[in-house]
């Protein structure tokens, strides 16, 4: 289903009661902006906003991509940005189950317009609207200014989800070094996976807000290009937390696995140390038990329980000595 909505702005401040045609006369007449969202568009309807606005058909074609990549477009003297969001969702259970999900967003900037698809949850651009609608003088900058503010929320997405990310990393690698040890190899592969899946959407942003942060005339208003700088050092913060998990994930594999190849060794030494200790009492018994005629003791009285004897005082001194040595 989809669901469209739009806003015209002047001055920083949203015009209530205009319709959809007055907001597209007024922004084809630079009497303000208007905004059109819309959120898991068909091709038809996204081609049809898309006329209303004369956009070039590669933007069309990008904003249609149902697996896009980050990425920073030039047409025609309008900017198309596709950004990847992230939220993190936690799963409360028997096993609490983390997961990423992943949307995507598109904005497509032109001088007195903007267009944003929504694909997955729409939750990055209501608050970037909210956010722009609280600050009125970043609103009359233009449509560049959503632009702006749908990446910072997109980033800060990025931040919140690479710190509860590290919550749970935390949570695995106390279980890894837990006195009680279980195998956490699929606890870790599982956060590897999560991990790779946030790069996938954190990694191809540097290079379209690098750009927007420097000076490109025709781009971007330089106010704007400002307010891109902030967003990249924020990126780059992201960057290095996600660098730091990966080392700490590949850390944990290395502890659990020595763990589990220490744990395996514990174990062969108690079965070596009872297959020794089981060994005793079955060589004495398999030896009287050969019926030969002439044996040691055979027709002594106290011959079996000497035996008997001989046999538990080799296996309690063999498992005092596994013991003392920690085998057992």
């Amino acid at each position: 289903m989809t669901v469209t909505e739009w806003a015209l702005f002047r001055d920083g401040r949203r015009q209530d009661g205009v319709g959809y045609p007055e907001a597209v006369d007024a922004a084809r007449s630079g009497d303000g902006f208007v905004w059109v969202g819309l959120s898991e568009p068909d091709q038809e309807r996204w081609r049809k906003a898309a006329a209303d606005f004369g956009l070039h058909p590669l933007v069309v074609e990008d904003a249609l991509d149902p697996r896009p990549s980050p990425k920073l477009a030039h047409y025609d003297g309008v900017v198309s940005m596709v950004l990847r969001t992230v939220r993190y969702v936690r799963h409360e259970g028997p096993e609490r189950n983390e997961m990423l999900d992943t949307g995507a967003l598109t904005a497509v900037a032109g001088a007195h317009f903007v267009l944003t698809v929504a694909r997955g949850d729409p939750g990055t651009l209501d608050l970037a609207l909210r956010r722009l609608e609280e600050q009125p003088k970043l609103l009359a900058q233009g449509p560049t200014a959503l632009l702006y503010t749908a990446a910072d929320v997109t980033v800060d997405g990025y931040l919140d989800a690479a710190e509860e990310f590290e919550e749970d990393l935390t949570e695995i690698e106390a279980a890894v070094f837990a006195d009680v040890r279980d195998n956490q190899a699929e606890r870790i592969y599982r956060a590897k996976r999560e991990l790779l899946t946030l790069r996938r959407a954190v990694l191809p942003l540097s290079h379209p807000v690098r750009e927007l942060s420097q000076p490109a005339p025709g781009i971007l208003p330089s106010k704007i290009q400002a307010y891109f700088r902030e967003v990249s050092g924020h990126l780059d913060r992201v960057h290095t937390l996600l660098a730091g998990h990966d080392e700490t994930i590949a850390s944990m594999l290395q502890a659990n696995l020595a763990q589990l190849s220490v744990s395996q060794n514990n174990d062969m030494r108690k079965i070596t140390s009872w297959a020794a200790i089981i060994a005793v009492p079955t060589a004495i018994a398999g030896i009287y038990g050969m019926n030969f005629r002439h044996m040691p003791e055979l027709r002594w009285e106290l011959g079996y329980p000497g035996v008997m004897l001989l046999m538990a005082a080799i296996c309690l001194g063999l498992y005092w000595n596994f013991k003392r040595r920690g085998w057992l």
